[in-house]
């Protein structure tokens, strides 16, 4: 039976984190799926057929290089069958039946690209559904989490338990369309990591398609937030911003989604 579901996870020298991962998707995930495993840790062929041999209900794609986040999930996009296809994160547990959101999309075939509420393992909603950064919004988000001493920054102006039309959805998970996959041909792998969800989000809502923010499902998760606490990963973010702010602007950026409340 073809897959309706196509999960594909980045792996980084992080086996035991994917198996977890893995184990939680086939825990819960009772639509026809493929899960397929997209690894960047350059292997070599013996470390590879081990792999392939223990993991029953995966896949994996070994990449010949570490071309970074975007790079990997292109890779494994490529090999995916399913109508609906999951970029997701391997430390994103799906704890619960997300065949919600998979009727949702069937029911809005406008909608290209959507996300459950993400929260942390004490319960604490995630941050994962944004207005485009512009940068003083940057700006502004970094004064706030300094001054506020927080890692997840919540607005006052979003309701977080609407399903609503967001500009973008953070690629910790992301379910795209087949539609809104073959319009963009996936994320652009220009960017080594960090801000190709943003630039995703809005090539998908420029081709005419709407991203939703769907809070009636919970996935667990929070981010390691790498940047702040790296040097080499902080160069990277600074990087990939500068490259979305020269593709779509400093100040303005793109037109923002027509907001629909569902």
């Amino acid at each position: 039976m073809s897959p309706i579901v196509s999960i594909v996870i980045v792996e980084y020298n992080s086996i035991e984190e994917i198996q977890k991962c893995v184990k939680h998707i086939t825990e819960h995930l009772d639509v026809p799926h493929e899960i397929i495993i997209s690894s960047n840790s350059c292997y070599d062929e013996k470390t590879r057929k081990t792999l392939d041999s223990t993991q029953e209900h995966a896949g994996w794609v070994f990449n010949e290089i570490n071309g970074g986040f975007a790079y990997a999930m292109n890779c494994g996009l490529k090999q995916a069958e399913g109508e609906y296809l999951i970029i997701m994160n391997s430390d994103c547990i799906i704890n619960t039946d997300i065949s919600p959101v998979i009727e949702f999309m069937k029911e809005h075939p406008d909608v290209g690209a959507i996300a459950p509420q993400m929260r942390d393992e004490e319960g604490n909603i995630q941050d994962t559904a944004r207005p485009f950064v512009t940068l003083p919004r940057f700006a502004w988000r970094q004064i706030r989490r300094i001054t506020g001493n927080k890692t997840s920054i919540l607005s006052n102006k979003f309701n977080y338990n609407q399903i609503q039309t967001v500009d973008w959805l953070i690629g910790a998970f992301i379910m795209v369309s087949r539609k809104a996959y073959d319009l963009t041909q996936g994320l652009d792998d220009s960017f080594f990591m960090y801000a190709e969800d943003i630039d995703w989000c809005t090539r998908i809502r420029q081709k005419g398609l709407h991203v939703v923010y769907y809070p009636k499902i919970q996935l667990e998760y929070k981010g390691t937030r790498r940047a702040r606490t790296n040097k080499e990963y902080a160069k990277i973010f600074i990087k990939s911003h500068i490259k979305l702010w020269r593709k779509w602007g400093f100040f303005i950026g793109p037109e923002k989604h027509k907001e629909i409340k569902y």
